[in-house]
């Protein structure tokens, strides 16, 4: 999902019970983070305290590291960006009042691909209107939210839990590279004005 509340991956099939990561897990940008990242490992996307941390996926903080103060303020400045995927989702269910509550009784395999196919063509109509609208209708979107509710894998053995590993403490350095960079910043305006 861009600033211009375009989706770019989804997933859908779980049941609301399934936990956010493993779906994740399940999802093209989590297989093939490539064909959404650059290749030079600059690129990363912001993500909950549920996910895993890795490269290319910068959660926020689980206490007790989330209770230190330069944590919490980094913490708190990545959910004010992370609400755009809120407000994505309040945009696609705004456009499509039937995915409010999608009224499909599932009582066998086809009942659950029908609301699977659903939801696809809801999204898919929903980029569509964004590309026919414009970048501009993201913004008036935005707009219309009340002020205050605005805001601007496997464990197993051998050589893959390796790589998750090296993966989770790759992802641990770049975090904390960022809260640091985040708090000198801030530290630095804070200086600046007082």
């Amino acid at each position: 999902m861009f600033t211009n509340l375009r989706i770019v991956d989804y997933v859908c099939g779980f049941t609301g019970s399934a936990h956010d990561a493993t779906v994740f897990e399940h999802s093209c940008v989590a297989k093939y983070p490539d064909w959404f990242f650059d290749g030079n490992r600059d690129e990363f996307m912001w993500g909950d305290s549920a996910y895993a941390v890795s490269p290319r996926v910068i959660p926020i903080h689980k206490k007790p590291a989330s209770l230190r103060a330069d944590v919490a303020a980094f913490d708190t400045a990545v959910s004010h960006i992370r609400i755009r995927s809120e407000h994505c989702m309040g945009a696609l269910k705004g456009r499509f009042q039937s995915l409010r509550g999608l009224r499909v009784h599932i009582n066998r395999k086809r009942d659950h691909v029908y609301a699977c196919n659903w939801i696809r063509m809801c999204i898919i109509l929903h980029n569509l209107i964004i590309d026919n609208e414009g970048e501009e209708w993201a913004q008036w979107y935005i707009e219309q939210i009340p002020r205050d509710e605005r805001v601007g894998g496997d464990t197993g053995s051998g050589d893959l839990y390796e790589q998750n590993v090296g993966r989770r403490e790759m992802g641990e350095r770049r975090r904390a590279q960022l809260v640091a960079d985040y708090n000198a910043v801030r530290n630095a305006r804070h200086d600046m004005f007082n």
